[in-house]
């Protein structure tokens, strides 16, 4: 099991001191890069906070009578607004990427009747000394229900505090970012991250692969890594995006000899089924990242995502058309954005492969 707080210990002894002081904010605002475990040090310093022992780090106890009532989700002094389309998502299962299961026909933002209905809950009593908020993601509340959620957060009751995560601080209102106190968090040191994945049993080899490919995110490294592995705690999502990017990293390598069709026809029967449009998402966002690692060793440096396939990247921009390089990231912008409803996800695939193998075209 991965402690997160000890992942951001610099936020964390932070917040426990000034929760010692009597000086802990009301509102909290963490931010940082989606899958670096936010949402999980949002949920630990929630147990923090109801605790009735925390110990001398601040960690809950985990068996007092308000722990056990946070670890069973019935808290009375706990409530977590998220987008009813996460609702049926485990809480901590992911970071960043709540909406893999997400059922499009439900709403992804969060609702004014959601927040409103908080009002209740601030102003009855506590059962046993603090009430914890947990908002997330943040930037999933429109302008009404932002503004809704103004009035408690500029005067909440005593021992009522408020947690916003979010992975895209910017989209907040500005009145929401300045009543509260930023928290921001970082993607932790390699060296930490690795350690943590060797105790969730992935090995330093395969941990430091994945890190890489997820941009040093360690949550969705460990998942990948045990999706790749084939783990018993994987999950069907992960599973999903390994065979995507396998699929791909089969064809990239070949340039000029890549087969669109074939490719089109290998992704699409990995994608098809999925109503969330997340896998064809994911999909988009590889290429753009192989694409990156293109760019930067045409420039003479070192791939970012797929260090491993050095040696091969170099290879590939021996001959490749600089003026199709420069505007493939365009195309994969505009296909990004198409992806959430295409007509016809075998000819949207040919297309996008079809272009990439024109990245090896000689000028005209």
């Amino acid at each position: 099991m991965i402690l997160w707080h000890d992942i951001h210990p610099g936020a964390w002894t932070q917040l426990q001191r000034a929760r010692l002081d009597g000086r802990l904010p009301h509102a909290l605002l963490l931010t940082g890069p989606a899958g670096i475990g936010k949402l999980a040090f949002a949920e630990d310093l929630a147990s923090s906070l109801l605790c009735d022992s925390p110990r001398d780090n601040g960690v809950a106890c985990g068996t007092c009578t308000s722990c056990t009532w946070h670890a069973s989700g019935n808290h009375p002094d706990f409530r977590r607004i998220r987008p009813e389309a996460y609702e049926d998502d485990v809480f901590g299962e992911d970071d960043g990427k709540a909406s893999a299961k997400a059922d499009r026909k439900k709403s992804e933002q969060i609702r004014i009747d959601q927040v409103r209905a908080l009002e209740s809950f601030i102003q009855v009593g506590s059962h046993r000394g603090r009430r914890v908020i947990l908002i997330e993601p943040a930037e999933a509340m429109n302008e009404a229900t932002a503004n809704a959620l103004l009035k408690s957060l500029e005067e909440p009751p005593e021992g009522v505090h408020f947690l916003l995560v979010s992975h895209a601080a910017e989209r907040l209102l500005p009145t929401v970012r300045s009543r509260t106190r930023a928290v921001p968090m970082r993607v932790p040191e390699q060296s930490v991250a690795l350690s943590q994945l060797k105790v969730m049993g992935i090995s330093t080899q395969n941990g430091a692969l994945w890190l890489n490919r997820c941009a040093g995110a360690l949550r969705f490294a460990l998942a990948l890594a045990q999706a790749a592995d084939k783990d018993s705690a994987a999950t069907d999502e992960a599973i999903a995006e390994v065979a995507i990017l396998e699929a791909l990293l089969a064809q990239l390598p070949l340039g000029e000899r890549l087969d669109p069709l074939a490719l089109a026809r290998s992704c699409e029967t990995l994608i098809k089924g999925d109503q969330s449009g997340l896998r064809l998402a994911q999909l988009i966002d590889w290429l753009q990242r192989w694409t990156l690692d293109l760019q930067l060793v045409r420039l003479g440096s070192t791939a970012k995502t797929f260090p491993e396939l050095q040696a091969t990247l170099e290879k590939l921009t021996a001959g490749i058309n600089d003026e199709a390089l420069a505007r493939f990231p365009e195309v994969l912008l505009e296909a990004r954005r198409l992806s959430a409803h295409p007509l016809n996800i075998r000819l949207f695939l040919e297309s996008i492969f079809s272009r990439a193998v024109g990245l090896f075209e000689p000028r005209a």
